[in-house]
């Protein structure tokens, strides 16, 4: 009889289901690790690792030893995938378990850490490939995607480019239509945080069109800018009343002086160009 196994050693309970299973699926075939080497190519000590719990094997491991011990390969799959998700999952300080990020609808994204969200779900569904793989993939189609870069982009530590955004959804293959929905959510993103229009007629149109979709989607956060940088925009188009003169008369006018000065420049209750 051979040495029993070490109880398997698992943080996340997908994983140590796993790892279960691929022990399973060895015990019922009748071999032991040094048999199933022999017949998967695959060192004794990675199978171990690989149903040990403690991390996750690669697919082609997996799928090795459920192919050699007679086992389901969709329900190998499957139980590899869900391993493979939770161990990349970000885990909040303060929590034993992680949560799973929410799904973005790429009609309804307002910001960049939306888009960088979806970014990791779009790289879930591909079975989380490496930074290295998505710029091989990215080759390939004649794009650049480097690994050092991309690391920077979805921890939020540089600006997602659209040509980055777009050979990124190619790396991972997301479907065209799909791709082209998250294209225009990038646009409307990228285009909510431009500078407006200074004049204050534009303003007052770019305001108006916003209040009038606003029941169709337009974040209150957009609308206060606008509000803001129109009431802004109109204050610095009005004449200033005359200072005082050379010789004796009244004193500086309400639209003179320090405070004018600020109103026009901007303060911490009313910012200047918020966009």
């Amino acid at each position: 009889m051979g040495r029993r196994e070490k109880p398997i050693e698992a943080t996340e309970p997908a994983l140590g289901r796993l790892a279960a299973w691929l022990r399973e699926q060895r015990e019922q075939a009748d071999l032991t690790y040094r048999q199933l080497a022999g017949r998967t190519n695959y060192h004794a000590t990675t199978l171990q690792r690989a149903a040990g719990g403690r991390s996750v094997p690669s697919w082609k491991v997996v799928e090795a030893v459920a192919r050699e011990c007679g086992g389901d390969l969709k329900t190998a799959r499957r139980k590899w995938a869900h391993a493979n998700y939770w161990a990349h999952v970000p885990r909040p300080s303060g929590s034993r378990r992680p949560r799973a990020p929410r799904r973005v609808d790429p009609e309804q994204v307002d910001s960049f850490a939306d888009l960088r969200s979806a970014m990791h779900e779009m790289r879930r569904k591909a079975d989380w490939p490496s930074l290295r793989e998505l710029d091989r993939r990215a080759r390939v189609k004649g794009r650049r995607l480097p690994a050092s870069t991309l690391a920077l982009v979805l921890k939020g530590e540089a600006p997602l480019h659209k040509p980055v955004f777009l050979a990124y959804m190619e790396a991972c293959e997301v479907r065209e239509v799909r791709r082209a929905l998250w294209a225009a959510a990038w646009e409307r993103t990228h285009n909510a945080r431009m500078p407006v229009p200074v004049n204050s007629r534009l303003h007052h149109s770019e305001f108006a069109r916003a209040m009038q979709s606003s029941s169709g989607g337009t974040s209150t956060e957009i609308l206060f800018r606008l509000w803001v940088t129109l009431r802004n925009s109109l204050a610095a188009e009005r004449p200033d009343d005359p200072g005082p003169g050379p010789g004796p008369g009244p004193g500086p006018g309400p639209g003179s002086g320090p405070r004018a000065a600020a109103s026009r420049e901007g303060t911490d209750d009313n910012p200047p160009v918020p966009v």
